[in-house]
């Protein structure tokens, strides 16, 4: 088996809000301090084995001619490939969502496997996590978590566009951790007015105008449906073909 990279837990505070302030919107709420920023910024590893074995896979087998990668949790491992597959007009797609990941997880991917990931160079990076940080997590340190993983995007992958798909709704009545996931998706949008290369795409409109149940849902209202992929894949789709 690969030999596991050591990532340290401790990072500097200094840098940490050098690499926030790029791009990034205030929220309200309280402010993080410095034990927030420090969850937030440190790569973590992930919390079970079967997610750690599906990063050793993905990461084992890249497609160096991928024109699009897929970042994320369970919402993104779940995309069914024949949908997926696509969005990117008979060139390979790469899955590297994990079910369970937080920010930080990925993160810990992006920070781990970097050299690896720079032998695939894709034309879009493709989004969809954070649901995993907003009932952990404050508004502001989910935010600088995002900042991270864009920063190790852009030094992986400086070439290709950043396609954010906003949190999805959640929960019953699609009001689980409504606050911070508006306060979150807010800070992402202001980001695409001052950043190039990166677009915001909001998919809320398949959460069945806030009711529940909901046909794109499952029972658990936080996974998606095949017809909420269906849904999903055409809203990316539209976003890629028009640029």
């Amino acid at each position: 088996m690969r030999k596991l990279r050591t990532i340290p837990v401790a990072l500097s505070i200094v840098a940490m809000a050098t690499i926030a302030s790029v791009g990034a919107a205030p929220l309200s709420g309280p402010a993080c301090d410095e034990a927030d920023q420090q969850i937030a910024s440190t790569p973590t590893i992930p919390d079970s084995a079967n997610a750690l074995r599906r990063d050793l896979k993905n990461v084992g087998s890249l497609p160096a001619d991928a024109s699009i990668v897929l970042l994320g949790d369970s919402l993104v491992e779940a995309w069914p490939q024949d949908l997926s597959s696509s969005l990117a007009a008979g060139r390979p797609v790469l899955n590297l969502g994990v079910g369970r990941d937080r920010i930080q997880n990925t993160l810990w991917l992006l920070t781990s496997f970097e050299q690896q990931l720079k032998r695939v160079q894709p034309q879009s990076v493709i989004l969809l996590l954070g649901t995993n940080n907003v009932y952990l997590d404050k508004p502001c340190g989910v935010r600088l978590a995002f900042d991270h993983v864009f920063d190790r995007i852009s030094r992986i992958w400086p070439k290709a566009r950043v396609v954010q798909i906003l949190i999805l709704p959640r929960g019953p009545n699609m009001t689980g951790a409504r606050e911070t996931i508006s306060e979150v998706n807010a800070s992402l949008q202001s980001r695409e007015k001052s950043v190039q290369k990166y677009r915001v795409l909001d998919a809320s409109a398949i959460a069945c105008r806030d009711g529940t149940p909901c046909a794109n849902y499952r029972d658990d209202l936080l996974h998606l449906t095949r017809t909420g992929y269906e849904e999903l894949t055409q809203i990316v789709r539209t976003n890629l073909n028009g640029n």
